[in-house]
């Protein structure tokens, strides 16, 4: 199977969220079981062309805005098997930032231009190519298997599957009408209640899902969650219509990256085997941090963006409850500058507790993870979720929010003490937040007890290859 994979980000080239980690890997994981894929790209200034040996290889030519637009591709084809293509365009691409501008933090304001005209660039690409199946990733891809079906139908050479993934319905790219229009659909198919129309402006995720063969999300939890009035951003009701091709598949996680066995930014390896490495990387993490060391102690890991569906508002209401139990609290992040703020203050009030590093450091989540004996992740929704992920394979048990992802990750052990590898409460209530905290203190006591639930944490198995099984099925469901 051929498959072609249209995503704005993908590790290692390009990164800002969870979605590159997608992109990249199960790309990797899908050559591994036969198909053959080629992965899409923006070519952002920042991707490194000779570090990863893209050369060009020739260029599209396409109608725009009414006027003739000549684009350059630029390609390397990696040992895996995987071929990976750059959409060489400076007006759109060569600038700093990816979504955002960095002198201004916020989102570059022609982004739904450079989108669309990404997404025209893709479909063009998807005539010469031909491959059996497109697989789009979130807004950014949206509007190819629309472009496929109607306006470039005349010139589509045999069938092609078509398979959206929504990794965040929260961001669903919002535009004027205009924008539509220049990547080449017609103004009498933007109508009220039209696959275009949503509100009287474009939604491309709604354009995605209404032409798409099939959809998926990263979990299956969040598969159901969209379908209603809370979660579904206005388009719950289009999701139920389509439900029966609704599908939720968990994320993977990299688990050669993501190994304590073998993790080359920890201070010392360990296993469900042995753990003894584990309390190395705790004792290195507060001595980075200036944090006291004390065996009866839980250190508590926070490793985030910081955004109000983070759950961080939550993490601000109990923050100084938090302060007032004996635990240490390890935070890496950057986001809203009133939870910078916050950490600042919690820092400045108690040095000897809190250890603050606002931005991102790979190496030093890696860190978090392994060192710490709790990971918050309160999120108020959660799509899919990695971190707690990681924290399960790390030994590092999860209190997290029921929802999403993280539901179909995190047992709870208070409800489940056989199968429990975490901590999990419902509602969105600092209350029940801080006594799944006041719970973990408690456990931490009895450590025979903790070091069991670590084990099982440690054994579950978030590899692609299961996600990546159930991908193909869908996708040679799709094509057949």
């Amino acid at each position: 199977m051929r498959i072609l994979s249209i995503a704005a980000e993908a590790a290692p080239y390009v990164k800002v969220g969870g979605l590159a980690d997608v992109a990249g890997a199960l790309p990797t994981a899908l050559a591994e079981r036969g198909a053959t894929v080629e992965i899409l790209l923006p070519g952002y200034r920042s991707i490194d062309r000779k570090k990863w040996g893209f050369e060009p290889v020739g260029s599209i030519a396409l109608d725009y805005a009414v006027k003739r637009v000549d684009v350059e591709l630029q390609r390397v084809r990696r040992q895996d098997g995987v071929t990976v293509t750059l959409v060489h365009d400076a007006a759109a691409f060569d600038r700093p930032g990816v979504y955002d501008d960095p002198q201004t933090k916020e989102g570059y304001r022609d982004n739904p231009e450079r989108y669309a005209f990404f997404a025209r660039v893709a479909a063009e690409l998807a005539l010469i190519d031909t491959p059996d199946l497109i697989h789009a990733h979130d807004a950014h891809g949206a509007l190819v298997p629309a472009l496929l079906k109607t306006v470039l139908k005349p010139r589509v050479r045999r069938r092609v599957g078509h398979v959206l993934t929504i990794h965040n319905l929260a961001h669903p790219m919002r535009a004027a009408s205009k924008v539509l229009f220049d990547v080449g659909f017609p103004q009498d198919a933007f109508f009220p209640l039209s696959p275009l129309e949503f509100h009287g402006a474009a939604n491309f995720l709604k354009t995605g899902i209404a032409y798409a063969d099939a959809i998926t999300t990263v979990s299956p939890r969040y598969a159901l969650e969209i379908q209603t009035e809370e979660f579904g951003n206005g388009l719950d009701g289009l999701l139920r219509d389509r439900r029966s091709v609704l599908f939720g598949i968990l994320n993977g996680i990299d688990t050669k990256e993501w190994d304590p066995a073998t993790d080359k930014h920890l201070p010392a390896t360990y296993s469900a085997k042995q753990l003894a490495g584990k309390k190395t990387c705790r004792e290195k993490l507060l001595s980075d941090f200036n944090l006291a060391a004390a065996p009866s102690t839980p250190v508590f890991g926070i490793v985030s963006r910081f955004a109000d569906q983070k759950g961080l508002e939550l993490i601000a209401h109990v923050a100084w409850e938090l302060s007032k139990l004996d635990v240490r609290v390890v935070v890496l992040g950057s986001g809203q500058e009133k939870y910078q703020r916050l950490f600042q203050e919690l820092q400045r009030a108690r040095p000897d507790q809190f250890g603050v590093y606002f931005g991102f450091h790979e190496p030093l989540a890696h860190q978090i993870e392994a060192g710490a004996d709790f990971f918050l992740m309160p999120s108020l929704f959660e799509p899919c979720g990695l971190n707690q992920m990681y924290s399960l394979r790390y030994g590092t048990l999860p209190i997290v929010r029921r929802t999403g992802g993280l539901a179909d990750t995190v047992i709870d052990v208070e409800t489940d003490p056989e199968r429990g590898n975490g901590f999990a409460f419902d509602a969105p209530d600092p209350r029940a937040f801080l006594a799944k905290i006041r719970a973990a203190c408690a456990l931490y006591q009895d450590k025979k007890r903790l070091e069991k639930i670590q084990k099982r944490g440690m054994a579950t198995d978030f590899s692609w290859t299961t996600a990546a099984t159930k991908y193909l099925a869908l996708f040679e469901k799709v094509t057949a």
